[in-house]
């Protein structure tokens, strides 16, 4: 067991030089890729050894799958603009629209929602939600959320890159939005972009006095939860790291679990703008990626991880659960497999009270040290027949 200390940065700067292998060069890896192995096949054995992995296995990753953004704006680049302040949700929180103004000539905006806890002093653990709107979470979860202590904070994703999956004239168009036609030279998809701006939220809330850095969660749903979950493995300020039914391929598994949103169909639908166009000669060859989705939630080690997923969702939750086992032996390595969760539900593909709240409770738990209510169903494996997929194991 090794012994961490949690480091609070921003993400480092990404190097889209870096070469890597192409799918002709790549050797067959019928099971999960091992993390504790460097891409040259020399071993990790100690913290900085692992700490070395986690960065290329991030750029691997990114390499392949999400392409590279440019460095965030500092936080005193960034100008906010309150656009309104109301009391809400019966006076026990302050309700705001704020619009951020950054990079290149101010050209790019992104619009925020929060929720603060009134009547009370802070700094307040703050849950950052990506979506597609600035308040879609219903009332009583985000009173909830407040009655808690947190704040919330849900940022505009579509500002800067269209959902081209729901929105066909920006499609038409062919709009690749204000982020990158304020930086056209980085090669990052869609959902690079919008995990960009979660790390642009962050960056302004620094600024807060209010903002308790210590104690930031990010979440969203679906698109929101691959965008989350992206955010959360390059941005180390996150504390909690936490995908609702985050995608068949970016919590879920390439190689393994329901096969009926594997790369190819992606790569062939109209959502192949999230990714990096790298990603498209693996479509029938996951076997010859150098990672698979167990090294998104290793690398948020030891910080915490927390996914949420319906048992009748369609986008592999399986492989979700297959590749969250491989991921916590990290987990356990470091000493700190209790902060790897993995929490199902009966129902399909939403995100509703009853993940608000065991994403809540969960972050109480690693924050606060409340016990969690139960804990047995914060590391679910509901299929335990199917098989592990990896033989290897943690450094002795």
């Amino acid at each position: 067991m090794l012994s961490f200390v949690l480091a609070f940065t921003a993400t480092k700067a990404e190097d889209p030089r870096q070469t890597f292998p192409t799918v002709d060069e790549l050797p067959e890896i019928e099971e999960l890729p091992n993390p504790f192995v460097f891409l040259d096949g020399t071993p990790v054995e100690t913290a900085e050894d692992w700490e070395r992995r986690r960065e290329e296995m991030i750029a691997i990753v990114l390499h392949y799958q999400f392409g590279h953004a440019p460095p965030l704006p500092a936080p005193d680049r960034i100008n906010a603009q309150t656009i309104s302040e109301t009391t809400a949700l019966d006076g026990q929180a302050v309700k705001r629209v704020v619009q951020l103004h950054f990079g290149p000539a101010n050209a790019i905006s992104l619009l925020l929602g929060i929720h603060a806890p009134k009547n009370r002093s802070g700094p307040f653990p703050v849950i950052v939600h990506n979506s597609s709107a600035t308040f879609e979470v219903d009332d009583p979860i985000v009173a909830d959320l407040v009655r808690r202590g947190y704040m919330l904070v849900s940022y505009r994703r579509t500002d800067l890159h269209p959902d081209w999956g729901k929105d066909p004239e920006a499609k038409k168009r062919r709009d690749r939005g204000d982020a990158r036609r304020g930086y056209p030279d980085h090669d990052w998809g869609c959902l690079r972009v919008w995990a960009w701006g979660g790390s642009v939220t962050i960056n302004w809330l620094s600024t807060l006095p209010e903002v308790d850095m210590a104690k930031i969660v990010c979440t969203g749903h679906s698109r929101g939860g691959q965008t989350a979950a992206l955010m959360g493995m390059l941005d180390q300020r996150v504390a909690v790291v936490a995908p609702n039914a985050g995608g068949s391929i970016t919590t879920g598994c390439h190689r393994f679990g329901n096969k009926s949103r594997r790369i190819k169909d992606k790569m062939n639908s109209t959502n192949a703008y999230w990714f990096h166009p790298n990603l498209i000669p693996f479509g029938d060859q996951e076997t010859r990626l150098p990672f698979d989705l167990h090294f998104i939630k290793a690398s948020v080690a030891p910080r915490a991880w927390f996914n949420a997923n319906g048992l009748t969702d369609k986008l592999n939750v399986e492989g979700s659960m297959v590749s969250w086992r491989a991921a916590r032996e990290v987990y356990d390595w470091l000493g700190m497999k209790e902060r790897c969760a993995q929490w199902y539900r009966d129902g399909g593909h939403d995100q509703g009270p009853q993940d608000w709240k065991a994403l809540a409770d969960f972050a109480d738990f690693i924050f606060f040290e409340t016990p969690l209510p139960n804990p047995k169903t914060f590391f679910q494996e509901p299929w335990p027949d199917i098989p592990r997929h990896y033989s290897w194991k943690a450094p002795q």
